[in-house]
């Protein structure tokens, strides 16, 4: 372009109405062309703005034919104005979101609440052009200093940052953008804080508030040296970094305050909606919660004690080896039904026929001896050979018990329990060892292990209920009979046993079946039932401690 065009549209952009004049007025140089005895120019508006300027040479100087082209040209560039308008807005905001996404990120790649504020207030501080940017948070009712630009250490109780605190309090009270100096068009407020801040540094002060979820949970205070009010573009850039950086911020402090604080805070959330009217919810919540506590302490229940139990039978007959000697046959297994006299176990009775005979032959002996000598009147041979005989007799006897028990039978009637002897035939035996175990079939006991520190509550005469792992739908009653005073080991616990007799028996009872009993003792509240067994292993503990 050349200079007296460059020098029209320079007018037209200062003066805003449109421009008709000589070129030589225009400009020093001559103008392009000798013919050309008019430039004409006029302002590109976009609303109240200009956003640029038109110039075009005219070889005229009708008036009427100048008119015509000015009509012409304003027609012509209706809306340019616009459109450059929209590009360089469109320009601005795409820049300040790439700042802000910029600031977020450099927040968000530390670990930290701590290092992120400090790379997020010194990366603000050289996007605003600031010396120096302090982020703080909401603490109860006072404003705790997280982090200030170029800053790595600081002292919560310098002047300094009492001042800043207190801008930022003023922002956050306010809740509202504070900007000291004010520009003429920004709402009046009440900037003490700000004032007392600027007179210690002569620094122009701006600060937004930082929210999350509608709540101001902290503020940034941004600083320059030139005492003028900041620019609109960063006040704008500010005003933006706050609005998208206040969530994160409250996501992160949130995450790395104590239990306690957070514990704090959701009670006082609660008591907010709590108090809150036309809320029902709540309050129907926290009425029926208040209703199950005060039943909880106040409305007995049966307390019921629970152990591992087992039915065993009433009487439990043991059948032993008689003598010595070699298991031949075993007639019954665990869990056959037997009847008194039946045939259980037949032990080997080859020895002891061969004894037999012998003593039989023996006694043969000596009572043809004890004959002849009678014959021949011979009494000392006489009382010899009739002692020999009856050691012969006893001995054949013995023989002949012997082979009698080589018999075992039932000795009543029930249930084998115990002894599968089925896989040890012609296994030694000796006399007392136990081979078999009978029960009764229709008598039954039932044994509960209770520990001990349940103990306490059980007594002869209370009543329970069973549930067999068997049929843990059906439960079985019974009473208690008897609580051994002697403790046993069982799965490292020290427990007691308590026999207890069943009231009904089951069909499908069989001794061995195991389940869990729960042997009523007394009437106790729900919070007692609830709380007594840590309360008795704190009182216990402390009892350990005390001197």
């Amino acid at each position: 372009m050349t200079a007296p065009l460059t020098a029209a549209a320079q007018a037209a952009a200062g003066a805003r109405p449109v421009v008709a004049a000589p070129a030589a007025d225009l400009a020093s140089q001559p103008p392009i062309n000798p013919r050309q005895k008019r430039l004409l120019s006029m302002p590109l508006l976009s609303g109240e703005r200009t956003t640029g300027a038109a110039a075009l040479p005219v070889d005229t100087r009708d008036g009427k034919a100048v008119d015509s082209a000015l009509e012409n040209l304003k027609i012509a560039s209706a809306g340019i104005g616009d459109n450059l308008g929209s590009v360089g807005a469109a320009s601005r905001v795409g820049s300040e979101a790439g700042l802000v996404l910029q600031l977020q990120d450099s927040f968000l790649r530390h670990a930290s609440l701590a290092e992120g504020a400090i790379a997020l207030v010194n990366e603000l501080a050289s996007v605003l052009r600031c010396e120096r940017v302090t982020l703080g948070l909401v603490d109860g009712r006072d404003i705790d200093v997280v982090a200030i630009s170029n800053s790595a250490e600081f002292k919560p109780q310098q002047d300094l940052l009492r001042q800043i605190a207190a801008a930022m309090q003023e922002a956050v009270d306010q809740s509202s953008r504070m900007v000291y100096p004010a520009a003429p068009d920004e709402p009046i407020r009440i900037v003490l804080a700000h004032a007392d801040l600027h007179e210690h540094g002569g620094h122009a002060i701006a600060s937004v508030v930082l929210a999350s979820g509608g709540k101001a949970i902290g503020a940034l205070l941004a600083q320059w040296r030139s005492g003028a009010p900041p620019e609109q573009s960063c006040l704008d850039l500010l005003d933006s970094a706050a609005c998208a950086l206040g969530p994160l911020v409250a996501l992160r402090h949130r995450v790395e305050r104590p239990w306690s604080a957070r514990g704090t805070e959701l009670l006082a959330t609660a008591w907010q909606r709590l108090t809150r009217r036309r809320d029902p919810i709540p309050k129907a919540l926290a009425l029926a919660l208040l209703t199950a506590v005060m039943a909880a302490l106040f409305i007995p229940v049966t307390y019921r004690v629970g152990a591992p139990a087992r039915i065993e039978g009433a009487v439990q007959r043991v059948v032993a080896a008689p003598l010595d000697g070699y298991l031949a046959k075993a007639h019954v297994r665990p869990g056959d039904s037997v009847r008194a006299g039946d045939l259980l176990i037949e032990l080997a009775d080859q020895d002891l026929l061969l004894e037999q005979r012998r003593w039989e032959g023996a006694l043969a002996q000596h009572e043809n001896g004890y004959a002849a000598a009678l014959a021949r009147s011979d009494r000392a041979q006489f009382v010899i050979t009739q002692g020999k005989a009856g050691e012969a007799r006893a001995q054949l006897e013995l023989v002949r018990q012997q082979l009698s028990r080589t018999r075992l039978l039932a000795p009543i009637d029930g249930i084998v329990i115990k002894g599968d002897l089925s896989q040890g035939l012609g296994a030694p035996v000796q006399r007392g060892d136990s081979l078999i175990t009978l029960a009764p079939a229709e008598r039954y006991r039932l044994i509960v292990n209770v520990d001990e520190r349940d103990i306490a509550g059980v007594a002869p005469g209370q009543r329970g209920q069973m549930a067999l792992a068997s049929s843990p739908s059906d439960p079985l009653a019974f009473v208690v009979e008897r609580v051994t005073p002697v403790a046993a080991i069982q799965d490292g616990r020290n427990t007691f046993e308590v026999e207890a007799r069943l009231l009904a028996a089951a069909p499908l009872l069989r001794p061995g079946l195991q389940g869990i009993a729960k042997i009523e003792a007394g009437d106790r509240s729900t919070a007692w039932i609830w709380t007594h067994r840590g309360i008795d292993w704190l009182r216990l503990t402390l009892w350990s401690f005390l001197p």
